[in-house]
């Protein structure tokens, strides 16, 4: 698991490291990547998953000599990490002579992502998204190298890139030789964060398949049109850290089945996956750490019964769109520690109840609101239960999730009734509200009773009254983003046991608040 100074669970973590430090005051000190750092924080947290594509491939132009390549490499390097906290790439972002607005739009992307695992971070979103205007991002940051004029390699070249420890994207080599390749060999073999995109190639080749298996690095290849069950022998070959295998929404069996076989670290992951049938391949699924089907909307019982037998990981799948009482009896007690779902809207009470079963953390991404039924159910769930982009929250359905006692997550919840806000204070755990921004004094007198502590990373000011009455709610309280208050109100939330506050000489104590 992920754990924060609060120790509560990834979801909530993720959020609250986006907003914890407002835009207007990020003002975190520059750090430069150095050689081979790479990106173990996101391959180790989530694996192959990548559903990353490319930037607009530039004219091709004559492949550079390797001195150029590697003066490449050594500026890229010279930049921020995108492992940076917020507020650093905030900041790195503005040096770079980004709008504030667009940074402020890119945060606000990153926490609605439906990605496994680490939801919410900067970095993982930028190695998954497709979206151009983020993709373009990438380029201010040390773990992306775009080559877009590179239309071939050999061993000289790629020798510049060896020691390089993050993702090389050559947007222009359309057709991938075997002697290309090949040059990639060595690559990966010094760093656990090193891949190659090749956005461009739409169909591999067995014999450049063969060769690129040697590759020990991550290898991405989003936009295949064809693959061949040849080409996908070999490709399962590979015993680097993973594959990523977008633009096919459908595999055939013969070729499912062998993939099945990738000896691949981290395993497969199929992005654009929109219908999962074979089993052997579930099986292969389920022996990874992160089993992230985000295109798939919905499961076959016989298919979901492979999936069984993990061994702690993670199954996503944010994309479904119903998930039937005999999947879920399936996925729960697989072995799963993470279990994400889409299907918010059509879940219903049976199904429920049955999700409420699993031992470990729930989250639905779909952004609907429960019935009060289904909400019941899940209330016996006894772990996490991440409700991503919920909504509104009307007060019978707050009544139906307060008997939860576990952390509780409001994703999506922007605002609560003083109706709504009394419900849950009855709620035995942790109550993490990511999206309230602004909390007025009824609301919060309405949370009085919670004793398992409240979370609140959205919110930036409170006047006295509010803070006054967060001073009577039982548990601690948590404000990391809080930019503004009241003299008064900082006496009084600084008193507090358990409270946790910005130092104040970071804040803005207003008088009169």
């Amino acid at each position: 698991k992920t754990q924060g100074v609060c120790d509560w669970e990834p979801f909530a973590v993720s959020c609250l490291s986006l907003r914890a430090v407002p835009l207007s005051r990020r003002r975190a000190s520059m750090r430069v990547v150095s050689r081979g750092r790479g990106m173990p924080a996101i391959i180790a947290s989530a694996a192959v998953l990548v559903a990353a594509g490319c930037l607009a491939a530039a004219e091709p132009a004559p492949a550079p000599a390797p001195d150029t390549v590697a003066a490449r490499v050594a500026a890229q390097q010279s930049k921020p990490s995108v492992h940076l906290d917020p507020g650093a790439i905030a900041d790195a972002l503005a040096i770079a002579g980004v709008p504030e607005a667009t940074v402020a739009r890119l945060f606000d992307a990153t926490l609605r992502a439906n990605l496994p695992g680490m939801a919410a971070r900067i970095d993982a979103f930028l190695f998954f998204t497709r979206d151009p205007e983020w993709l373009a991002m990438r380029r201010h940051f040390a773990e992306f190298l775009e080559l877009p004029e590179v239309q071939s390699l050999d061993a000289a070249d790629a020798a510049a890139l060896r020691g390089y420890g993050g993702v090389v994207s050559l947007p222009a080599i359309n057709h991938l030789s075997p002697q290309t390749a090949a040059a990639f060999e060595s690559f990966g073999t010094d760093d656990w964060g090193a891949a190659v995109e090749l956005p461009g190639v739409v169909e591999l080749e067995p014999e450049a398949a063969c060769a690129l298996a040697r590759c020990k690095a991550l290898l991405v290849l989003p936009h295949l049109e064809r693959l061949s069950a040849e080409s996908a022998r070999q490709l399962a070959s590979h015993e680097g850290i993973g594959i990523v295998i977008g633009g096919l929404d459908r595999l055939p069996a013969d070729v499912a089945a062998a993939l099945a076989e990738a000896k691949s670290i981290q395993g497969l992951l199929l992005p654009d996956l929109v219908v999962l049938e074979s089993q052997p391949l579930a099986r292969r699924l389920a022996r990874q750490d992160h089993a992230f089907l985000p295109a798939i909307t919905m499961l076959d019982p016989a298919v979901a019964e492979a999936l069984r037998g993990n061994e702690g990981g993670e199954l996503a799948l944010p994309g479904i769109e119903t998930l039937s009482p005999d999947v879920a009896r399936h996925l729960v007690g697989a072995g799963y520690y993470w279990l994400t779902f889409g299907c918010a809207a059509t879940l219903t009470a049976e199904t429920a109840e049955i999700l409420a079963r699993h031992n470990g953390q729930l989250t639905f991404t779909g952004p609907a609101v429960f019935s009060a039924a289904a909400a019941a159910e899940l209330a016996n769930h006894r772990g996490t239960l991440i409700l991503a982009h919920v909504g509104e929250l009307p007060a019978e359905a707050a009544q139906a999730l307060s008997p939860h006692a576990g952390a509780l997550v409001l994703g999506g919840v922007t605002r609560l009734t003083p109706e709504a806000a009394r419900a849950l204070s009855t709620h035995a755990g942790r109550l993490v509200l990511p999206a309230v921004e602004s909390l007025d004094a009824p609301v919060a007198a309405a949370l009085a009773e919670h004793a398992g502590g409240l979370v609140l990373p959205g919110v930036c000011e409170l006047s006295t009254a509010t803070a006054t009455a967060l001073t009577l709610v039982q548990g601690p309280v948590w404000l990391p983003a809080l930019e503004r208050i009241s003299p008064r109100g900082f006496e009084l939330l600084s008193a507090k046991p358990g409270t946790q506050l910005p130092e104040v000489e970071s804040l803005d104590v207003v008088p009169g608040l």
